[in-house]
């Protein structure tokens, strides 16, 4: 949604969501709005999300996303714990953007 400038970006699975917006305000209406038809709860700064794990470094400007601990559980459901690590073709710390 953009909207006088303001950006606000939402992702939704079954009954998990997340919200990211450029403008509080826009924020907090997008939720009074939706409410009138949801029932709703906000659970804060987003910490956990669809076995995504997110780190905000505000002085920075940056969000840092992992899937490290749902990729421990499934090594361990598959017995591939001790395997060794392979190379990828994306650089270590290369950007998608």
């Amino acid at each position: 949604l953009n909207r006088g400038g303001e950006t606000m970006m939402l992702s939704l699975y079954v009954d998990d969501g997340m919200c990211a917006s450029s403008s509080l305000a826009l924020y907090d209406q997008f939720l009074q709005d939706l409410s009138k038809r949801f029932k709703l709860s906000d659970q804060g700064r987003l910490a956990w999300y669809l076995g995504v794990a997110i780190d905000y470094d505000k002085e920075a400007g940056i969000v840092t996303m992992s899937q490290e601990k749902y990729v421990e559980t499934l090594l361990e459901r598959f017995n591939m714990c001790g395997c060794k690590p392979e190379t990828t073709l994306f650089e270590p710390g290369g950007h998608l953007l």
